[in-house]
């Protein structure tokens, strides 16, 4: 049977959580389901009123999910994810089950899976993760911290049960690695015998006090005494199992697919075991397509659907509805499907908000300010007072990241050997997507064109990309090498410098560095990016558009940042370094000065240099 969650939405659709990932929570580790299995009502169900009850729970943007249907054809509608206030007070809520399903009790040293530990407890009190033993009065069972992954996206229990039941290994395969507990250090080998070690097997997790390290820990078998440490856990692999947790029970059994691939051992709160694949959009009123509710869209996607349909019940809807029935054809049209670079998507938000007026829309509030002559660098601010986000997942991978533009582009131009996994059910063919709608506010950046185009003349910066892109390119990651082919030196100034801003801001606006977020504008025609926070749903403080109130404050702020980022605490070693962080794709740029939270960056910290904004001879703000 599937837990419910009670950890609020924040997980549900991030860059770390959302379908398939395995969250932790206070009584064990647990993994989120397909929204399939969320209590969501199908697309055409009525309530006793007559209304479809998909209603409520429909995001509208056509312009997010008409670029989706390049991905996902069928895909109809954008539908909320729901939020937990004092108990949840909707049937859709978020639905999980324990991986890893391996626990052991801290007092007894008993290991079992979790099916075993709920047959113990049958006909007794309601299970709740503790022993069954009288003898260890309840106490709360402990979850392995191991699960194995694998490229195509499955996730699996490592084989406990043949874990003590090992072949020998000859002199020259012997076991290297100094038994500690690091993912890259461990090289050793471990064959084991898929056969359980006697026909009684009673398994225990034993623990050493004075060995720490892996080789501290013994898997025990009770009845036959065969033991073995879990030294070189790391270098184990085997066949996937093809399993897929995320998609719950089904007739009582975790399904999942024939796979090829060999899935490898991680810790369960490793970054590298969930990557999740999400896109976000700037509502923008002029770019939806039609203007219609979606009570409306619901009824008319459920008349071309009737099995008895007929042209002219469109007809006679319009003619009941009061809708030119031109307006209905545009809306079953929609627009051209096509493929939409994530480069090309942006430029539509930033031309709107850096070049149109306040629309009548109440959705957003938006004014341009001309601050070439004001603040040193900047050609415009765009302070936006009220502001609409909608985020969208829309798949996942595991041990590695993909970049934004593979997340909709299809199998025959995919670059990466990691498979995408759909988060429904249905997989790409789903008709609904989950998605988050955030309300807040932003400051829009734009940078002096003239200026900027100076800068990028000077060959010292070249030199410095070149030798990020080397680096990339030995990268064991795929993302790394496509995000390097496109990194200019407009992009890293740009990226560097909302860092540096939001580290700053974090003190001046009320804001913790957490809930502010970057958005990216850079191109060959865009020089910009966005600083935005967000408030639950439905609101935002205020404080960080406030500062577009005072040109001269906010300029003291800006220099106030670019001062502090010449005060790094680890200077001169991170200010010379000529390759830092992962893969050695920042440069200077370390946590003392430049890196902000994950979820507030576009680019997971990478591709960094704060010499691009201030050194002395070729940063972009040296006249500061």
């Amino acid at each position: 049977m599937a837990e419910k969650i009670n950890h609020g939405r924040s997980k549900m659709i991030s860059s770390y959580g959302g379908v398939g990932s395995v969250i932790d929570t206070p009584d064990a580790s647990i993994i989120i389901e397909t929204f399939d299995k969320w209590g969501y009502p199908d697309l055409y169900e009525k309530d006793d009123n007559g209304h479809y009850k998909l209603k409520k729970h429909i995001i509208l943007d056509d312009r997010l999910v008409n670029r989706l249907r390049v991905r996902f054809p069928k895909l109809k509608h954008l539908v909320s994810i729901p939020v937990e206030e004092d108990g949840w007070k909707t049937d859709v809520q978020p639905q999980a089950n324990y991986f890893p399903k391996w626990f052991y009790c801290p007092r007894c040293k008993r290991f079992m899976p979790l099916k075993q530990w709920k047959d113990h407890w049958k006909g007794r009190q309601e299970f709740d993760l503790q022993c069954f033993n009288p003898d260890c009065k309840g106490e709360h069972l402990e979850q392995v911290r191991f699960v194995m992954t694998c490229a195509d996206g499955h996730i699996q229990d490592l084989p406990w049960e043949f874990w003590n039941n090992r072949m020998p290994i000859s002199e020259n395969e012997s076991e290297v690695g100094n038994g500690s507990d690091n993912e890259q250090e461990e090289k050793s080998t471990i064959r084991l015998i898929y056969k359980k070690c006697c026909d009684e097997q009673e398994l225990y997790y034993k623990i050493s006090n004075e060995n720490t390290d892996l080789s501290g820990i013994h898997i025990e078998c009770k009845k036959c005494g065969k033991s073995a440490t879990l030294k070189g856990i790391f270098g184990f692999s085997q066949k996937c199992g093809g399993r897929k947790y995320w998609l719950g029970l089904q007739n009582g059994q975790y399904v999942g697919d024939t796979c090829e691939q060999k899935v490898v051992v991680k810790i369960k709160t490793s970054n590298s075991i969930y990557y999740s694949n999400t896109l976000s959009s700037l509502w923008i009123p002029e770019k939806q397509i039609i203007q219609l509710t979606t009570e409306v869209r619901t009824e008319i996607d459920a008349i071309v659907n009737d099995p008895e349909y007929v042209e002219n019940d469109l007809n006679k809807f319009a003619r009941r509805s009061n809708i030119d029935i031109e307006i209905i054809k545009q809306y079953l049209d929609g627009a051209d499907i096509s493929y939409i670079p994530d480069i090309v998507y942006r430029k539509a938000e930033y031309e709107y908000f850096t070049q149109k007026e306040q629309p009548e829309d109440k959705v957003i509030k938006f004014r341009q300010i001309n601050v070439k002559d004001t603040l040193y660098g900047f050609e415009k601010l765009v302070k936006i007072d009220r502001l609409k986000k909608i985020t969208v997942q829309t798949s996942f991978t595991r041990n590695e990241p993909i970049d934004t533009d593979s997340i909709l582009i299809g199998d025959s131009g995919y670059e990466y050997n990691v498979k995408r996994q759909s988060v429904s059910k249905n997989s790409f063919e789903t008709h609904l997507l989950p998605a988050i709608e955030n309300y807040g506010e932003g400051i829009l950046f734009v940078l002096d064109e003239q200026k900027l185009k100076e800068w990028e003349k000077n060959d010292i910066i070249t030199e410095r990309i070149k030798n990020i892109q080397t680096h990339a390119e030995d990268s064991d990651w795929q993302s790394h090498k496509i995000e390097a082919k496109k990194i200019t030196a407009r992009k890293i100034l740009i990226h560097t410098l909302s860092h540096l801003l939001i580290r700053e801001f974090e003190y001046v606006c009320g804001y913790p560095m957490s809930s502010l977020q970057e958005r990216l504008y850079v191109s060959e025609s865009m020089n910009g990016f966005l600083i935005s926070a967000y408030d639950g749903t439905d609101g935002y403080l205020g404080g960080l558009t406030k500062l577009c109130n005072n040109l001269d404050k906010l300029q003291s702020i800006i220099t106030s940042a670019l001062q502090r980022a010449k005060d790094c605490s680890l200077d001169p070693i991170c200010y010379e370094n000529e390759g830092q962080g992962i893969a050695q794709l920042n440069l200077a740029a370390c946590h003392s000065c430049t890196l902000i939270p994950d979820t507030s960056c576009e680019m997971s910290n990478l591709f960094l240099d704060r010499r691009f904004v201030i050194d002395g001879n070729f940063g972009y703000f040296k006249d500061i």
